[in-house]
């Protein structure tokens, strides 16, 4: 069995993308933290990777042993160490998202579709970011839900509200209506909620207008609900500001799946194509759409196999 180093910038999404990957491949795995020294050093790594110059003092610390059969990092962070360490231990390496602005020498890149990246042998194009799909992983996290958090009664509709980003805003006059809909339309099940780390003050205050069988407010109880409601709900209604959280809704599980319109200033941003793109193939709907037309689940395990089969 393989062993993998994963290169950890500190942001939880990308750890946990490249963390699916070693999943999947059952390969065992080490985390070590990097960070560059300083804002002008990661500036630099570009201008040096683009020269072929390789500087490891442009880090606070890299690992200075090899115990690995190869490196997988995800983040503009990691991308440059990631190549140090590759060359320097003559070990293959993984990126996962595309590595804009350095060369594209890893031996495999897996990024999304909607990056448009260049034809190469080394990139695989996927519909959807890396996560989780270990059955017995959500099923670990729906009991520890029911234990912690909520014991639920009957079926349920999990709705999970991202927040406002430069690409993204949630109008909240525009979220009180869909809301609404929500409930009119599903009045025979439970309604549980979850906003997140991005999501304002004013949703927040938003949501006490509603009656929710189960309802968290990240910024008093910061826990992750949504692996818990992807094993147990029958539908799911998400922000469209977040493709992780909606790459993770529509890749396990049952439960269908919705997009909750935000406002998008950029209607030709690539969120919008990610989400246009999973709505034409059937892996999502919006709100325009019945409410009891099912979703297909995205399997992107075959494809990450074949391309990783020379990897034991």
């Amino acid at each position: 069995m393989s062993k993998a180093l994963i290169l950890n910038d500190q942001k939880p999404g990308h750890l946990n993308q490249s963390i699916a990957l070693v999943t999947l491949m059952r390969w065992e795995y080490d985390v070590v933290d990097i960070e560059f020294k300083n804002r002008s050093a990661k500036i630099i790594s570009y201008l040096f990777d683009q020269l072929f110059i390789k500087a490891p003092t442009l880090y606070k610390s890299l690992p200075k042993n090899n115990s690995y059969d190869l490196i997988i990092s995800t983040g503009s962070t990691t991308f440059y160490a990631n190549k140090i360490l590759s060359t320097k231990w003559i070990i293959p390496n993984i990126a996962l998202l595309y590595p804009r602005g350095y060369k594209l020498h890893f031996n495999y890149i897996f990024c999304p579709h909607y990056d448009h990246p260049p034809r190469h042998r080394n990139i695989i194009s996927l519909p959807v970011s890396l996560s989780c799909i270990e059955p017995s992983w959500y099923q670990k996290k729906a009991v520890e839900f029911k234990k912690t958090q909520y014991q639920p009664i009957r079926s349920s509709i999990g709705i999970v509200i991202g927040g406002s980003s430069t690409r993204s805003k949630i109008n909240p006059a525009q979220l009180r209506e869909q809301l609404a809909t929500i409930l009119e339309k599903t009045p025979e099940h439970e309604h549980w909620v979850s906003t997140s780390r991005r999501t304002p003050p004013e949703v927040d205050a938003l949501l006490q207008e509603f009656s929710f069988d189960y309802q968290l407010i990240w910024s008093q109880n910061p826990y992750n609900p949504l692996p818990a409601f992807i094993e147990l709900c029958d539908q799911l209604f998400i922000t469209e500001d977040s493709a992780s959280m909606i790459s993770e809704a529509v890749s396990y599980g049952c439960s269908s799946v919705t997009v909750l319109e935000t406002e998008t200033p950029k209607k030709n941003h690539k969120l919008v194509e990610f989400i246009q793109n999973l709505i034409r193939d059937g892996y999502l709907k919006d709100m325009y759409m019945s409410f009891d037309i099912p979703t297909k689940k995205v399997n992107i395990k075959p494809l990450i196999e074949k391309a990783l089969q020379d990897i034991d």
